[in-house]
C-alpha cells in the first residue's frame, strides 16, 4: 500500500494543530490571536483541547530503523515517518553512508505526527531533523519558517529527477523546502467483467461517464459505476484540479485566495449533483471496508482511485480478483489529457536541527536516488514515484497486481504521474478538513446539495482565515 498517499486521503482527525499566535509573530498576522484557540494546521504551539491531548514527541515513539547506530561517532540523524516498510531504506542509507547514523522513528501518521513536532518546536527540543510530510501540510510549516531551504544543501540538483508538479509542491520562489517523495496518480479503475456484463466501454470523457452512470444504474437499481465519497475533502479537491476548478491559490505570506464559489467550482457541483440526486451513485465513503464489499460484490462497477488505492483494495478482494483494470480519466474536453493527483509525502529538513547538511543528504538519497526507490517500491511500502527515472522505467510500468491479473495498471498511473497541474495547498488545511467532515456530512446523507455544501464551506473557511490575520481574497 501507499502508506503515505494513503494518510492524506484518509485524515479523519478529532482536532487541530494550534498556535496562530507563532504564525503571527512571524507574518505579522494577527498579532492578537493567542494559542489557546481552535486553530489551522499551521505549525506551533499547543493550547487547544487536541495538542493537549495528542502525543508528545517522547511519547509513543516506535523506533523502526538505526538504532545500531547508537555507539557511532558518525552524525546523528533523528527521522520521523509512518511509512511501512521504510527502515529498509534507512538501514541501507547507514551501511553506504557511515559518517552519518540515522535513526528513524514513528510517533504516529498524519496529524499525531504533526502535532509531536509542533509541540517538539515549541518546547525547543526534541523535534525531528527530517520527517514525512504530506505536501498539503506543508505550507503549514514554511509559513511559520519551521522547515529549511534546501538550495544551500544542493537541492536543486535534484529538480530534473521529479516531475515537475511534485517539485513546483516542495518549492515557494527560488526556495525549496522539501525532497518530493510519493504521490498518488488517479486513474479510472474499473471492473472489466461487470463493465462488459452492462456494455460499458471506459468513457473517455466526463460527458460520457455521467450517461454511462445513468444507464448502469437503470438497468440495475441495485448497482451503481461508482461512489461519490462526499465526506473526503482531498478526494474531491483532486476531481476539481482535474475540471481546472481548484479552490486555492497561495504561494506564501499572508494572503490566500478561496474559492468555492466561482463559476468553475459551482458548475463542477453541479455535475455530480445530478447524479447524486438522481440516485446514479453510490454514497460509501472511500478507502473503507464497506466500499470495498461493494466493489467487490459488484455494486460498484468502478473506483476513482489513486495509484496506491489496488493495493488497500486487495486484501479485501475475492470474486472479483482478476477482474480490475486502469485507464486515464475521463476528460473534461474530448481528447484531452488532464490527470489528477491524490496524496503523497515530501521530506523537509526541520530548521532546528543541528546536522542540515546532514539531513538535507539524507533526505536527497531516500527520495533522488534509484538505490532508495528499489526498496520503497516493494512491499510492505509500495510507494508509487515522482521520481522520474522509475516512472519511465518499463518493468515499473509492467508491474501487476493480483487485482488486475496479468494487466499492467502501472501503465495508467505512470502515464497520469507527468499529466498532473501542481496545487497550492493553503497553510490551514488541517482545518478544512476538519470542517469538511460536517460542511459535507449532508451531501452524503441526500439532506444537502454540493453546490450548498460549497456556499457553507466557502464562508466557514472564509471566516476561519480571516480570523487568523490572513488577507483574504475570494
Amino acid at each position: 500500500m501507499n502508506a503515505a498517499g494513503t494518510r492524506t486521503g484518509r485524515r479523519r482527525s478529532a482536532f487541530a494543530l494550534s498556535g496562530i499566535a507563532a504564525l503571527a509573530a512571524v507574518t505579522g498576522l494577527a498579532a492578537c490571536t493567542s494559542g489557546s484557540g481552535a486553530s489551522s494546521s499551521a505549525p506551533a504551539a499547543a493550547g487547544s483541547p487536541g495538542a493537549s491531548a495528542s502525543a508528545s514527541p517522547s511519547a509513543s515513539v516506535t523506533v523502526e530503523a538505526g538504532a545500531n547506530c547508537s555507539g557511532s561517532s558518525a552524525v546523528k540523524i533523528t527521522f520521523w515517518a509512518w511509512v511501512p516498510g521504510l527502515g529498509r531504506a534507512v538501514t541501507a542509507f547507514n551501511q553506504t553512508h557511515p559518517g552519518i547514523c540515522v535513526t528513524q522513528e514513528d510517533v504516529g501518521a498524519g496529524d499525531p505526527e504533526y502535532v509531536a513536532i509542533t509541540n517538539a518546536l515549541k518546547a525547543g527540543s526534541g523535534a525531528p531533523d527530517v520527517a514525512e510530510v504530506e505536501y498539503d501540510e506543508l505550507p503549514s510549516f514554511i509559513i511559520t519558517k519551521s522547515v529549511d531551504n534546501l538550495v544551500p544543501y544542493g537541492a536543486n540538483a535534484y529538480k530534473s529527477d521529479f516531475v515537475p508538479w511534485a517539485w513546483s509542491e516542495v518549492s515557494q520562489g527560488p526556495a525549496v523546502y522539501a525532497i518530493p517523495g510519493d504521490a498518488g496518480p488517479m486513474a479510472f479503475y474499473y471492473n472489466s467483467a461487470l463493465l462488459a456484463k452492462y456494455h460499458i466501454t471506459p468513457p473517455a470523457t466526463w460527458a460520457q461517464f455521467a450517461a454511462d452512470a445513468a444507464t448502469l444504474h437503470s438497468d440495475d437499481p441495485s448497482a451503481y459505476l461508482t461512489n461519490f465519497a462526499a465526506v473526503d475533502l482531498q478526494w474531491i479537491m483532486s476531481l476539481m484540479a482535474q475540471d481546472n476548478a481548484w479552490p486555492f491559490t497561495y504561494t506564501g505570506g499572508s494572503t490566500v485566495t478561496i474559492n468555492w464559489t466561482g463559476a468553475k467550482q459551482m458548475a463542477f457541483a453541479q455535475y455530480w449533483q445530478n447524479m447524486l440526486s438522481a440516485h446514479e451513485l453510490n454514497s460509501t465513503t472511500d478507502v473503507s471496508s464497506a466500499a470495498f464489499a461493494d466493489m467487490d460484490k459488484g455494486i460498484d462497477a468502478s473506483w476513482l482511485s489513486s495509484a496506491w488505492g489496488p493495493s488497500y483494495f486487495l486484501p479485501d478482494a475475492k470474486s472479483s480478483l482478476g477482474d480490475w483494470r486502469a485507464t486515464a480519466l475521463p476528460q473534461w474536453t474530448a481528447g484531452g489529457d488532464v490527470a489528477a493527483n491524490w496524496g503523497g509525502s515530501a521530506y523537509p529538513v526541520f530548521a532546528k536541527s543541528q546536522h542540515p547538511q546532514q539531513a538535507a543528504e539524507f533526505a536527497e538519497w531516500l527520495n533522488a536516488t534509484t538505490a532508495s526507490w528499489n526498496i520503497t517500491k516493494t512491499a510492505p511500502s509500495l510507494l508509487f514515484p515522482t521520481y522520474v527515472p522509475l516512472l519511465n522505467d518499463p518493468a515499473y510500468k509492467d508491474l501487476n497486481n493480483p487485482l488486475s491479473g496479468t494487466s499492467d495498471p502501472n501503465v495508467a498511473f505512470t502515464g497520469a504521474a507527468s499529466n498532473i497541474s501542481a496545487d497550492e495547498w493553503p497553510p490551514f488545511m488541517t482545518e478544512a478538513l476538519n470542517e469538511a467532515s460536517t460542511v459535507f456530512a449532508g451531501v452524503s446523507n441526500g439532506t444537502q446539495t454540493l453546490q450548498k455544501a460549497f456556499t457553507s464551506f466557502q464562508s466557514v473557511l472564509v471566516s476561519y482565515a480571516k480570523a487568523q490575520g490572513f488577507t483574504v481574497n475570494t
